[in-house]
């Protein structure tokens, strides 16, 4: 049951969290870093953690064969649609993009142990 209500807080702590560590260090003044990219490391740790904890295997390996097939996508957009590849550009774009994938698999997560 504890781990249940963990893995329904654990996403809603890192949002206020966050931010909160953000201000105390200061950490925009000096970089360029913003909170989805420190979230989605904390995010894919606990997607590792949870699955791992409730099914007994870890969600890692499908998670990276789908960012794999995601960046993969986006090189071949930049390479054949646009005609221009920037690493940087690439780099961001796959990021957020991950962010976002990471935080819907654990909100399907969420939602497939709840159900279930």
């Amino acid at each position: 049951m504890l781990t249940l209500i963990c893995l329904v807080l654990y996403p809603i702590i890192l949002l206020i969290l966050m931010p909160l560590l953000f201000k105390f260090f200061r950490i925009r003044t000096f970089s360029s870093i913003n909170i989805p990219d420190v979230m989605t490391f904390f995010l894919i740790f606990g997607l590792h953690y949870f699955s791992r904890k409730l099914a007994h295997i870890s969600i890692i390996p499908y998670f990276s064969l789908l960012v794999s097939v995601l960046a993969f996508i986006l090189l071949l957009l930049d390479l054949f649609y646009y005609r221009y590849f920037s690493a940087k550009q690439f780099v961001h774009l796959f990021w957020r993009l991950t962010f976002f994938i990471t935080l819907i698999l654990y909100i399907c997560m969420v939602v497939i142990v709840f159900t279930l």
